[in-house]
């Protein structure tokens, strides 16, 4: 089949799919007048790439719902971690790109710009949460479907807290009390996870997140007119640091998310600096633990106590795909048919970025994630505006200074600074 005739097809039956009242419905690749028609279907063949380890099995699962509702399609689908953007720009630069791939939004946008399709005219745009929409947006466009909202702060151990009369900590003096009484008896305050650089640049987040405007601040950073080492949120997150560094287990520097989740599933340490997508990896270890989530408090207010949180996820079609029209309808189904609302719904048990769509799920760390934006009680996720690098880099340099053991604030502030410098280019 002609590629001309395989978009107008494709294109027919994605709104036969929708509305079930254009003629000529009937499969891709098949006859368009009505008739049953004896043409071969045309086979059309996905690459799906994406960072979200949690949700492997699930969109896996996806792909083959719908590609039992598309018999001629088929997605193959590669889930990597680390080194996801690595290899994404490897990908890129030799021309392997995947036809469907996930970006954090923002300014990671930018860096892929050239690869990415313009999709403001799909159906699902409308349906974008308000919230949402700039996260996926790029020069007034929308270029992308965000796959959900999330949010991170501290993982607690809800039957540690209420055996020992504990309530939600919302400041820093309330946190370090907490750490005070659980040591008092014998409980690790603390598992820190701070093996993984880039969970020490989430948790650097929160003295972004606490900023009265994040945007502006760090547009202020890129200018060159603010400094990391003359702002206090930045000292204050340092401050949080080491406390967390006080009241947690030895050596913190060894423990990445396997180690660390299992020293907390284990019922001896009560806090742990993590995200919703924690819950699942917890459950398989202890399924009866009960948890929740708080917001990391890095000041004395309480009404600085905000829960970081934003989309985490955002789908994009290639603009080098062959099979466009094919991308676009996988992510159009995803929100609009009740297998893909399933997927996204029920198995992932995403708290969702589309209007229509409320959290169904049983996760309670999701749950109190929604409950904090239903409060209006959120800061940004701002490390997708950072400039390209600095997410990872930032968490190395946190761990330089937990590796030297000085309790180097200054020099670690201005090292962040240079840092910044050197990669928005103002240096």
């Amino acid at each position: 089949m002609e590629e001309e005739k395989y978009e107008e097809t494709i294109g027919k039956y994605a709104a036969c799919r929708r509305d079930g009242n254009v003629p000529g419905c009937g499969s891709i690749g098949g006859s368009s007048d009505g008739e049953s028609g004896d043409s071969k279907e045309e086979q059309v063949t996905l690459r799906w790439m994406q960072f979200q380890v949690e949700y492997a099995e699930q969109v896996k699962n996806m792909a083959k719902a719908y590609e039992e509702e598309h018999p001629n399609v088929k997605i193959e689908v590669e889930v990597i971690g680390d080194d996801y953007y690595d290899i994404l720009k490897t990908k890129a630069s030799s021309g392997d790109m995947p036809d469907v791939f996930m970006t954090a939004g923002y300014n990671e946008i930018n860096t892929y710009k050239e690869y990415i399709t313009d999709l403001s005219d799909q159906d699902f745009v409308d349906n974008i949460a308000d919230g949402a929409k700039e996260c996926v947006s790029l020069d007034g466009k929308v270029v992308g479907l965000p796959v959900q909202m999330s949010g991170n702060g501290i993982v607690y151990n809800k039957k540690i807290f209420e055996d020992n009369h504990l309530e939600i900590p919302t400041t820093v003096s309330e946190l370090e009390e907490v750490c005070k009484t659980l040591k008092e008896k014998d409980i690790v305050p603390f598992t820190n996870q701070f093996k993984d650089d880039w969970l020490l640049g989430q948790f650097y987040n929160y003295a972004f997140a606490n900023m009265e405007s994040t945007t502006d601040y760090i547009d202020s950073l890129n200018s060159g007119e603010a400094k990391i080492a003359d702002t206090q949120e930045m000292k204050d997150i340092m401050k949080v640091l080491d406390l967390m560094l006080t009241y947690g287990q030895e050596k913190p520097l060894d423990a990445s998310w396997n180690e660390a989740a299992a020293m907390f599933a284990q019922g001896k340490q009560a806090m742990i600096f993590e995200g919703i997508w924690a819950y699942d990896t917890i459950a398989q270890i202890a399924p009866d633990m009960e948890v929740g989530l708080f917001a990391l408090p890095i000041t004395d207010d309480p009404a600085d106590a905000k829960m970081a949180a934003d989309v985490n996820g955002t789908w994009h079609v290639s603009n080098t795909s062959e099979h466009p029209e094919v991308a676009k309808d996988v992510l159009n189904w995803i929100v609009t048919s009740d297998a893909g609302r399933d997927f996204l719904l029920k198995e992932c048990q995403v708290i969702p970025a589309m209007k229509d769509m409320e959290f169904e799920g049983s996760n309670p760390l999701s749950k109190d994630v929604a409950q904090y934006i239903a409060d209006n009680k959120t800061g940004l996720w701002s490390w997708p505006l950072w400039p390209d690098g600095f997410y990872n880099e930032s968490g190395k340099k946190l761990q330089e200074c937990i590796s030297d053991g000085s309790g180097n604030v200054d020099g670690t502030l201005q090292s962040l600074d240079d840092l910044w410098g050197k990669l928005a280019g103002t240096n």
